[in-house]
């Protein structure tokens, strides 16, 4: 199964969850072995942020769950089935949205090479409101 089919899961997923408001950078998903011996992918996932957290996140009857156990079964073709760790990427850069950042000083337009920025809005004294467009849990 190619990684982006997992991605688009993984990010369907945490868009159905209640956001905690930090960017969400992977989710690893790890091998569970019930009693009879078969392996799968378990009911949850453990989510990193971009500040090195980390979160367990359940995905049972979601997007996510459903690609994993197709994947699985596609691995378990050629002979084992790994732990899977899904990037989830940031969305594409919006034109001419002024953020503050982690990379550079001051109100500017984001860039690629901005590190995760917060939106400035014109009211009050520039507040800092967040990542409403960025991927978060």
């Amino acid at each position: 199964m190619d990684i982006s089919t997992l991605t688009s899961a993984a990010v369907e997923t945490l868009q159905e969850r209640e956001s905690t408001g930090r960017v969400v950078t992977s989710i690893t998903a790890e091998l569970v072995t019930d009693a009879s011996g078969w392996t799968s992918y378990g009911p949850t996932a453990l989510v990193t942020h971009h500040d090195g957290k980390t979160q367990n996140l359940t995905i049972r009857d979601t997007a996510l769950s459903a690609a994993l156990e197709e994947h699985a079964n596609d691995e378990a073709e050629l002979g084992s089935v790994p732990t899977v760790v899904i990037p989830v990427p940031l969305p594409k850069v919006a034109p001419n949205n002024r953020v503050r950042c982690e990379e550079h000083p001051g109100v500017h337009i984001e860039t690629v090479a901005c590190r995760w920025p917060h939106n400035i809005t014109a009211d009050g004294d520039e507040p800092q409101v967040g990542h409403p467009y960025r991927v978060t849990d």
